[in-house]
């Protein structure tokens, strides 16, 4: 059973960043899909918080197989840090241009880069193409309280 099932804060976080980024879909061609499975190997998959796609890209009834350009995964209590930048590096090593973690709890967003993690604070996230999707990461944390 996934440990953040039901944990209010993981909850209002994943529905205030998916609000967002779902505001600039059409205006830079992307697909926003929460906790939706993920193809990182031949045999192996992964259910990402949220994962943000350009389209057009491949999928199947259960899963997408292209690389994501976006993926968010959202702190729980309940995870263990271990497995967390295992999930991470999975995505690392699949190719996904921006991995973001974000902690409800702490109020704090981390990025992972060259296989490490990263506290730091984002205000925009560039796209493929070009484009520059804001992302207020403190502003986006702060909306917790209001949801």
């Amino acid at each position: 059973m996934v440990g953040h099932v039901g944990d209010v804060s993981h909850s209002a976080l994943q529905a205030i960043v998916v609000g967002h980024v779902v505001a600039f879909r059409k205006q830079f061609n992307l697909a926003v899909r929460p906790s939706c499975r993920l193809r990182t190997e031949e045999t192996r998959y992964r259910v990402p918080d949220i994962l943000v796609m350009s389209k057009p890209f491949r999928r199947a009834e259960k899963a997408i197989f292209e690389v994501p350009v976006l993926v968010i995964e959202v702190l729980s209590p309940d995870d263990r840090m271990e497995a967390m930048l295992n999930k991470l590096r999975e995505y690392e090593k699949l190719g996904v241009r921006h991995i973001i973690l974000m902690d409800p709890e702490d109020r704090t967003t981390a990025v992972f880069v060259n296989g490490n993690l990263v506290l730091r604070d984002l205000s925009s996230l560039d796209l493929p193409g070009g484009g520059s999707l804001r992302f207020d990461s403190r502003q986006l944390l702060s909306q917790i309280d209001e949801e």
